[in-house]
């Protein structure tokens, strides 16, 4: 049996497996699939061909098959597509195409707002398309990896179509306690505001309209997510945009778009205090799990951070796919009759667990570890630290880290020797763990342990190398 975890949302479909587990391509070489469908004469087109060419025939467009998945007729049906159910079934099947190759099971992470007769929607399109899915388990619980003790954590997400906020109840079990989606705040309001703010500018700077013409207009959405990342760390840049034989440009200030995003960051914000003051928990620090679809949003981190005692935790994409295969052994009865069980709860610990750093390391029968394996490649330890991150680092001086994730710092931690003992030294906001138990500051590490750098599923091993004259 070889498990997939599956996480679904209309923004991007993910998928993870493999040991150790990571992201998977389920869209041509994308890690992403979002929720988007255009119906053709003999074909339905989905996922990222159909987001590409979705402003080119915008009223053939379907985006709400996920966030609104029922059986009801379509207002106009076409061959391919009579209802939300069989296109979501069509967007599955494409997606099963490309990764099941890698697993023969799938777990699948669901939004919050997904209720048991859309479950049962779902388990019938894998049963069709010949999918094992062994269950479902809420996004927010399987995405959910750092216990906040003496805190009220909040999970935040944004889909196509609306907005999530979930409380999660911590003690021996991490419960859903509470949840609140909102509908008018949502990733295709914001980005068409967006693009709006964007055209508004090449009028005025150069007369052009990027949206007089579906192929410019096109052109703006499909690079908008790249000017987004642009504006998490500049104030400002070049946008330039070809139509025919002349190209426009014009300077790009986030605080003109930002203009767009205000109120939207502000609900945002006025729905945490709601939640907050609906449980009374005003005097408590207020940990906030941030999804990479919400988390990318430039701006919006410092608009949370305004909060009074909020602490922000940006989750790794994939979390919830990636949560639930780390998770699934930890669940009770998984399997209900002929059917897959629904896991809105999981085992919690209050207080992760740390690593001493007196652990005594007994040299006498043991065999000292002399290498870290990473992907394949044993690297030796010495006296000099060894540093293990997301930085390209020369040789000999560290572990190229080659993760897709925030939770894996540019100097996330090193290794380096001290006389008989092997120290690692966390360096990291994420985190770093040894046998999955924190480190807390520096710890001596023994043979065939693994690390582990924050949540991003990237693992080293101690191994020892022998001589010649040891086999």
């Amino acid at each position: 049996m070889t498990l997939l975890g599956l996480e679904l949302s209309d923004a991007g479909i993910l998928v993870a497996g493999g040991k150790p587990a990571r992201l998977l391509e389920v869209d041509g070489q994308k890690q992403e699939s979002p929720g988007v469908a255009i119906p053709e004469k003999k074909r339905l087109v989905v996922g990222n061909s159909a987001a590409s060419k979705a402003h080119l025939f915008p009223l053939q467009v379907i985006n709400r098959f996920w966030d609104q998945l029922n059986t009801e007729p379509l207002k106009q049906t076409y061959r391919h597509a009579q209802n939300h159910a069989e296109i979501a079934c069509t967007h599955l099947s494409h997606i099963w195409e490309n990764i099941k190759m890698h697993g023969d099971e799938m777990i699948i992470a669901v939004p919050d707002y997904y209720d048991r007769e859309q479950l049962g929607l779902i388990l019938g399109m894998a049963q069709e398309l010949s999918i094992p899915v062994n269950g479902f388990v809420s996004l927010p619980i399987a995405a959910s990896f750092n216990p906040c003790p003496d805190a009220m954590l909040l999970h935040l997400d944004i889909h196509l179509h609306r907005f999530e906020i979930v409380y999660l109840r911590q003690d021996e079990h991490l419960t859903r306690e509470n949840s609140v989606a909102v509908q008018e705040i949502n990733l295709e309001q914001l980005y068409r505001g967006w693009v709006e703010s964007i055209a508004e500018e090449f009028v005025r700077t150069t007369r052009f309209d990027p949206l007089h013409q579906a192929a410019t207009e096109q052109e703006l959405y499909s690079r908008l997510p790249a000017a987004l990342e642009i504006f998490k760390s500049h104030s400002s840049f070049i946008f330039e945009i070809s139509h025919g034989r002349h190209r426009y440009h014009t300077p790009l200030l986030w605080d003109l778009l930002k203009q767009k995003s205000e109120a939207v960051y502000d609900e945002i914000r006025r729905s945490i205090e709601k939640m907050r003051d609906a449980h009374e928990k005003n005097s408590l620090l207020i940990a906030l799990q941030l999804t990479h679809r919400i988390a990318r949003l430039p701006g919006l981190k410092d608009k949370l951070s305004e909060i009074d005692h909020c602490e922000i935790m940006e989750l790794e994409p994939g979390a919830g796919a990636l949560g639930v295969l780390r998770i699934w052994d930890q669940l009770g009865d998984r399997h209900s009759g002929n059917g897959a069980s629904f896991f809105t709860s999981r085992p919690w610990r209050q207080a992760e667990p740390k690593v001493s750093q007196t652990i005594p390391y007994e040299t006498s029968g043991k065999m000292r570890p002399t290498h870290l394996l990473y992907r394949d490649v044993a690297y030796p330890l010495s006296e000099k630290p060894l540093f293990m991150g997301c930085d390209p680092y020369p040789a000999g001086k560290g572990i190229y880290v080659q993760a897709q994730s925030s939770s894996v710092s540019k100097k996330h931690c090193t290794v380096h020797r001290d006389a008989d003992r092997i120290i690692l030294t966390d360096t990291s906001n994420q985190g770093t763990f040894v046998n999955d138990q924190r480190v807390d500051g520096s710890t001596t590490l023994e043979l065939g342990q693994i690390v582990r750098l924050g949540t991003s599923g990237e693992t080293f091993r101690l191994i020892a190398c022998m001589e010649t004259h040891e086999t």
